[in-house]
């Protein structure tokens, strides 16, 4: 068997996005993952989500989403929530769900929702079934290659403790030098080259250095 760790780019249209991608696009929300999901006859998902936002912005975001027909939130920490969410989906949804779970295809969770509306998940599955795949996606999916080899377990699997947020912040700041000695950048030189601010570069940091930290004990 073979994996594959690919980033989609299905919704290109207003009309093909879904409250999920919405939410992962809401400013304030760094991180969205598929934890587990089901669907019933007519594309109306429901969905276990671990999303990295404050349970008030979560709360305001689904609330306000017109596609979204229930929902219900479990606090986490304070840095995020669990949401469970049954939505109506456009079919884009369901043609790139069938595409990756044809013949011998199995996805697996969770899956990364980024702020640009694209996906990042890992397919496992027959070295035929996914070239197929991965070489004649459905019309209007982007594909990018992230990582491709034998699959053992869980190669491919995201399996690091960092957001990608988290992840981009902190790939900065060493660019920059930040954890050189002595310090070559500060949290004004990373949050320059970021465009965002100070607090959030402080918090990013904070937040990544604290898994870390605490992923390397574990």
């Amino acid at each position: 068997m073979k994996y594959a760790r690919v980033r989609l780019s299905p919704f290109a249209t207003v009309d093909e996005t879904t409250p999920i991608t919405r939410l992962a696009a809401t400013e304030g929300v760094d991180a969205v993952s598929l934890l587990a999901g089901g669907v019933e006859a007519g594309d109306v998902p429901t969905y276990t989500l671990s999303v990295e936002a404050s349970d008030e912005l979560v709360r305001e975001v689904l609330e306000s989403d017109p596609d979204v027909l229930a929902f219900d939130l479990s606090s986490v920490d304070a840095e995020g929530v669990y949401a469970y969410v049954r939505f109506r989906a456009p079919p884009a949804v369901g043609h790139v769900r069938e595409h990756l779970t044809r013949d011998s295809l199995v996805v697996l969770l969770p899956v990364a929702f980024l702020a640009d509306g694209s996906i990042e998940l890992t397919v496992v599955g027959s070295r035929t079934d996914l070239a197929d795949a991965l070489e004649d996606p459905p019309e209007g999916v982007g594909v990018t290659v992230l990582e491709l080899g034998p699959f053992h377990g869980r190669a491919g699997h995201p399996s690091g403790p960092l957001t990608e947020r988290q992840l981009e912040v902190v790939r900065v700041a060493f660019e920059l030098g930040y954890y050189e000695t002595p310090r070559r950048a500060d949290h004004e030189a990373v949050a320059a080259a970021l465009e965002c601010s100070t607090s959030t570069v402080s918090e990013h940091l904070r937040k990544a250095e604290a898994r870390l930290v605490a992923a390397l004990f574990e």
